[in-house]
């Protein structure tokens, strides 16, 4: 593996894109040497190169090793990312930059891509010209595609860190010299590796560290995203990433106010095409057996307003479900303090919050689903607000979990 310390041994300044594989490295290989070409085109000038990011060891650089450039039909070399998959691979693109000395590194997924490469010059271009730490790119989606983001992750986000970016649970980004440092330099690696490398935790800490985020719309995206195989684990990981740099950043968030757009480079194109939205029926089913099952559970982190407002909501019929806004905001809000403060198992707190999830997305679903694309991203956006509305009263929980009066 490259020595950071071996700078001067390297290549020099350049740009590092790396492709992020699994075991089945020839994807990643083929997608490494289509993004090597397309810096070729677009930045003719400059020295880059586009690495495969491995998950085994078999046929990677060794250390110290001077990286060849990509092109002229020689394979791209794999660099060894070592267990642990997506996390691993960003350690390991920080690693490549530092030792590459590069003002501007990504990370990408494996898959094809326009044949303009006019999509790689907009993804780089504003690291590059300094006026962005983060660039997270934005892919058109559906109206019922992300919603796990659309619904919870996105709002929660802007809400605490201020910024909008759209899609912050994307697996690609673009970091800076400055960003790629700081987060090598991070003590939370060693301390905290089952937070440490995912792409959240790197756009939370672009968030809190006052970087200069910036977001690029890249039109349809070529493969859809995969679809977490386990809800509750997903929410697990997710909110426990988010709620662990709350209680890392807490003095900063809590002076946060409002939010601002970012930066923003192309146009969100709507789809042609949708696909019809999701029957309600065993999402409402989900979350009424949850509160039926769980309502003991949820007691130990929900305020008592909010386990009244949850008995008060409609289950029968499923199309009359809604969930407002600000009871979801609070539910969430609710959430965090309950992590924060150990109100019981972290991963079953996290877990529980699955029906709650499943009921939220009922209500959206009902509301939703006869609105076009346009109307649904308004809708997002009322429901945004409502989670900054709210804030206040995580603040006073969070400051106050124990004499907090709801």
């Amino acid at each position: 593996m490259l020595e950071p310390s071996r700078a001067d041994a390297a290549t020099g300044p350049g740009i590092v894109v790396g492709v992020a594989a699994d075991r089945e490295r020839a994807p990643a290989a083929e997608a490494a040497l289509a993004v090597q070409a397309g810096l070729d085109a677009v930045f003719p000038e400059l020295p880059k190169i586009a690495v495969v990011l491995a998950s085994t060891p078999e046929g990677t650089v060794e250390p110290g090793t001077p990286l060849e450039r990509g092109g002229g039909g020689r394979p791209a070399p794999a660099i060894h990312a070592g267990p642990g998959g997506p996390e691993a691979a960003l350690h390991t693109l920080l690693e490549v930059a530092l030792a590459t000395s590069a003002p501007a590194c990504a990370l990408l997924e494996p898959m094809p891509r326009p044949a303009d490469p006019g999509w790689l010059r907009a993804l780089l271009d504003p690291v590059l010209r300094g006026t962005a730490d983060l660039v997270a790119p934005s892919y058109q989606r559906r109206r019922f595609e992300g919603v796990l983001v659309s619904g919870l992750v996105y709002p929660l986000t802007r809400a605490l860190f201020g910024q909008r970016i759209r899609q912050p649970l994307g697996t690609e980004m673009v970091l800076s010299r400055r960003l790629v440092e700081q987060l090598w330099a991070d003590d939370e690696w060693r301390t905290e590796p089952a937070y440490a490398g995912t792409e959240l935790w790197a756009i939370t800490k672009a968030l809190m560290r006052d970087c200069r985020c910036a977001q690029v719309f890249l039109g349809p995206r070529p493969v859809p995203q995969r679809q977490p195989a386990h809800l509750p684990d997903a929410l697990a990981q997710v909110l426990g990433t988010v709620f662990h740099e709350m209680e890392v950043n807490a003095a900063g968030w809590q002076r946060v106010r409002g939010s601002c757009a970012v930066e923003t480079f192309g146009d969100e194109h709507l789809p042609s095409e949708d696909a019809p939205p999701p029957e309600p029926g065993p999402l409402v089913e989900a979350f009424a057996l949850g509160r039926r099952d769980l309502l003991p559970l949820w007691s130990a982190a929900l305020s008592p307003n909010a386990l009244y407002a949850l008995r008060r909501l409609t289950v029968d019929p499923p199309g009359a479900l809604r969930f407002p806004d600000a009871l979801w905001a609070r539910v969430v809000y609710d959430f965090a303090v309950g992590w924060h403060t150990k109100a019981m198992d972290r991963q079953q707190l996290l877990r529980s919050l699955t029906p709650l999830y499943m009921g939220w997305l009922a209500g959206f679903v009902n509301e939703v689903g006869p609105l076009d694309r346009l109307a649904k991203e308004a809708r997002v956006e009322v429901l945004c607000q409502a989670f900054e509305a709210e804030k206040p009263y995580l603040i006073s929980r969070w400051r106050w979990p124990d004499r907090f009066t709801p």
